[in-house]
């Protein structure tokens, strides 16, 4: 029995269809034996099939996944399921509400911190408890994200590679992202960082994804549509949802993050002026842009320069930047492994 002060009257066994929270205690000044509540469902059907974890607002604001999500479980029914989907709309409930990417509870972003501390801050505990006890459940994983307030991105599936993760969960998450036929199937280490909820799947043995499908902090009709398709899409392939034929995914463009000089990063604070596109060839030595310093008029901006060949994967949506911030990302076309 894993560790966690979370508690709830689902029955992750049972067959049928239960909508339900999850609570987590939390005792700040106002409310000394309270709960943060974050609901999950579990759609169960009598046929066997794989168990499928679904969830979304890993960042509290990103919306296509969410809306899709509740449009599942008030639409499919145990007679509709093969097998197990266990849905977490959203996942960061603290951070949904304020509409901001990390929790306003103890300012960590969900999507960093696992597999988390099942004694640790909120999010911690949230991330212990999907990690200790749905990924045991889960035979495949699929993670909604929709890039946030800070970013343009290129609609795609992420497969995360980690030095850890073996040959048949990548091949296993490489063929969900081809099922789940969105623009572009990203590869990428995540810089390096495995502290994603991904990262943390596919070093436990689960195969999974983690899809952009929205921009900006805001909610796209295609990128809501797309995210519908894509889900149902999978879900037929893997033949969790009955009486529903699979159809052929659109075809996608397979890339890979640039990990050497491929996050073009801030030098310096001011306001970015960009001169690339959400999906642009760019060359080293070409201008990304300029840094503008809007409260001295004299002083000319500073012309930033991509330092390697490469496809825009994401610019930032925000004209003012700091020292640090990523400007934009590159990839470059790649193969499946």
């Amino acid at each position: 029995m894993a560790t966690t002060t979370i508690f709830t009257d689902i029955d992750y066994e049972a067959t049928g269809k239960q909508v339900d929270n999850l609570n987590l205690p939390y005792s700040p000044h106002d409310d000394a034996w309270g709960v943060i509540p974050f609901p999950i469902a579990i759609i169960r059907g009598n046929e066997l099939g794989p168990t499928v974890f679904l969830n979304a607002a890993v960042h509290g604001d990103e919306y296509e996944g969410p809306i899709v999500l509740n449009e599942m479980i008030r639409e499919l029914n145990p007679e509709d399921i093969a097998g197990r989907l266990i849905f977490l709309p959203c996942a960061n409930a603290p951070a949904l509400r304020a509409a901001n990417r990390c929790s306003p509870v103890d300012g960590r972003n969900l999507a960093r911190v696992f597999p988390g501390d099942p004694w640790g801050t909120p999010t911690q505990q949230i991330a212990a408890y999907i990690h200790d006890v749905i990924f045991p459940l889960s035979d495949y994983y699929i993670d909604l994200h929709a890039g946030g307030s800070s970013l343009f991105i290129e609609q795609c599936a992420q497969v995360i590679l980690t030095p850890t993760m073996t040959r048949e969960v990548r091949e296993k998450s490489e063929k969900l992202a081809t099922w789940f036929g969105a623009k572009w199937t990203v590869l990428t280490t995540n810089m390096g960082d495995p502290r994603t909820s991904c990262g943390s799947a596919v070093n436990a043995g689960i195969p999974c994804i983690a899809a952009e499908m929205g921009v900006n902090g805001s909610v796209s009709p295609e990128g809501v549509r797309d995210t519908r398709a894509a889900v149902r899409r999978v879900l037929s392939h893997l033949g969790v949802l009955r009486n529903v034929e699979a159809e052929t995914p659109p075809k996608t463009r397979y890339v890979e993050v640039i990990s050497k000089n491929g996050n073009l990063i801030s030098p310096s604070n001011g306001f970015f002026e960009p001169f690339v596109a959400l999906g642009d060839a760019v060359k080293a030595g070409q201008p990304a842009g300029r840094l503008h310093l809007l409260d001295e008029p004299m002083r000319e901006p500073e012309t930033i320069y991509f330092k390697t060949d490469g496809l825009i994967y994401s610019l930032r949506t925000f004209g003012i930047v700091k020292t640090g911030n990523s400007l934009a990302v590159l990839a470059r076309d790649t193969q499946l492994s």
